[in-house]
């Protein structure tokens, strides 16, 4: 995974831990029903981590992981907060196939299957536009 920092051209790469199994990108501070996953974070974790407070008018996307199916319920239920990865103001995800022929996706609530291929990456891309969310398919 890549991500864009604000007022920045360059794309810095970033480790998805290993116990990481979905990745989630908001530009809003809840997710799922109202659900505040990135959390109410302390100043201090903050700073330690490079973050800034989240908020809607920021041009950042909070990303983050969700391990298991336990760890997503505690999520959503508040009890813990997910697992913080970056934020940005762009995000590049490149994916390869093997043994998986397609990534299960989803963007504003609408899930697709994105075929993948062995022999060469297939690259998508989160980024701020100054027009509405579109998605395209290239050739």
């Amino acid at each position: 995974m890549y991500v864009k920092k604000v007022n920045c051209s360059e794309w810095e790469h970033v480790s998805i831990p290993s116990s990481v199994r979905s990745i989630v990108a908001l530009n809003l501070n809840n997710y799922a029903s109202g659900r505040n996953p990135w959390g109410n974070l302390k100043p201090e974790y903050l700073e330690k981590r490079g973050f800034v407070e989240a908020h809607v008018d920021d041009g950042l996307l909070e990303i983050f992981g969700l391990k298991q199916g336990w760890h997503a319920s505690f999520v959503m239920t508040e009890l813990i907060s997910a697992k913080h990865i970056a934020q940005a103001a762009g995000i590049r995800f490149e994916f390869r196939g093997g043994e998986w022929k397609e990534a299960f996706m989803q963007m504003d609530g609408e899930p697709w299957k994105q075929p993948m291929n062995k022999d060469y990456s297939t690259f998508v891309e989160i980024k701020r536009v100054p027009f509405q969310s579109l998605m395209i398919k290239g050739e």
